[in-house]
């Protein structure tokens, strides 16, 4: 399955200190290529402004990506928090995937959504 982790900012983050400068961000940095290195980081990397970061990670359950994500030295030390996202991707250029949505898609939907009621 594929999942997201979202890091934003924790206790110990230091503001005015660009993301790359930040404690803990080599061995971040190390901690992750490890698990790209063993194919199961798709992406990663930081956001602009230094606001925080996104890591897109294949893995068989949940359970392991929380633990891989309180592993990483940065959460461990509180420099970011995270949440995970269990993604279930609809398109993907990675995986050579596409959905087709197109006008029949819509006009399927619409009709869906007047039976219910809500539109």
């Amino acid at each position: 399955m594929r999942y997201l982790i979202l890091l934003t900012p924790s206790i110990n983050w230091r503001d005015g200190v660009v993301l790359h400068n930040q404690p803990f961000m080599p061995e971040h940095a190390v901690y992750v290529q490890a698990e790209y290195n063993k194919g199961n980081i798709v992406l990663a990397g930081p956001f602009g402004g230094s606001t925080g970061g996104a890591i897109v990670i294949d893995a068989a359950n949940e359970e392991d990506v929380i633990k891989f994500a309180e592993n990483d030295p940065t959460v461990k030390n509180g420099i970011f928090s995270y949440e995970i996202k269990q993604w279930d991707y609809k398109m993907s250029r990675i995986e050579n995937e596409n959905s087709g949505f197109d006008q029949e898609y819509i006009d399927y939907k619409y009709k869906i959504q007047k039976e219910l009621g809500i539109i």
